[in-house]
């Protein structure tokens, strides 16, 4: 991605936030595998501010949709606040493989990390984890696939994959 890919890509702009439609793909911030990440080209989004803006929550890397960035330390923080204090409403649409066992419903599974020297690391449902509430709408059925509205009510790692995949629905 170009820094002018990624300023294409900005949703709604003010003194305090940006909104940035993140591709699927390229993760946010550098993990394990290195390689590009979104916020390498967070100085471009600067638009004459002193420091470039900050990630007021993150999306896995796989997953597109509306990111939000803090211009400000104050934004920052309260960007943190929203997304910590569960403030904020969040709504992913998602093609599901199999049909979810009723138009509406609610996972409550709680997930935990599970590490293998093999593997390096995934998440699994396991009664010793967090917390994890996710609320899924049935969107439309077909003959295999199911567009669903996920809600997620906590923000575990790849909560909503797993949930999904527990339920027998992998996204």
């Amino acid at each position: 991605m170009t820094d002018d890919e990624l300023i294409a890509r900005i949703l709604y702009r003010d003194g305090s936030v940006l909104i940035v439609d993140k591709p699927a793909g390229i993760p946010v911030h550098a993990g394990f595998g290195g390689g590009e990440t979104l916020d390498q080209h967070f100085p471009a989004l600067q638009f004459g501010l002193p420091n470039p803006p900050q990630l007021g929550h993150r999306l896995d890397k796989d997953t597109s949709g509306c990111l939000a960035l803090g211009r400000h330390r104050r934004a920052i923080r309260e960007l943190g606040e929203i997304f910590a204090g569960q403030k904020a409403q969040k709504t992913y649409l998602a093609v599901v493989l199999g049909h979810l066992p009723d138009d509406e419903g609610r996972v409550d599974e709680p997930l935990a990390k599970v590490t293998h020297e093999k593997r390096s690391w995934w998440m699994k449902v396991d009664p010793a984890g967090q917390p994890s509430v996710t609320d899924y709408r049935v969107i439309a059925r077909g003959e295999r696939l199911t567009v669903v509205d996920l809600m997620p009510r906590t923000g575990r790692t790849h909560q909503l994959r797993v949930h999904m995949a527990h339920l027998g629905c992998p996204i």
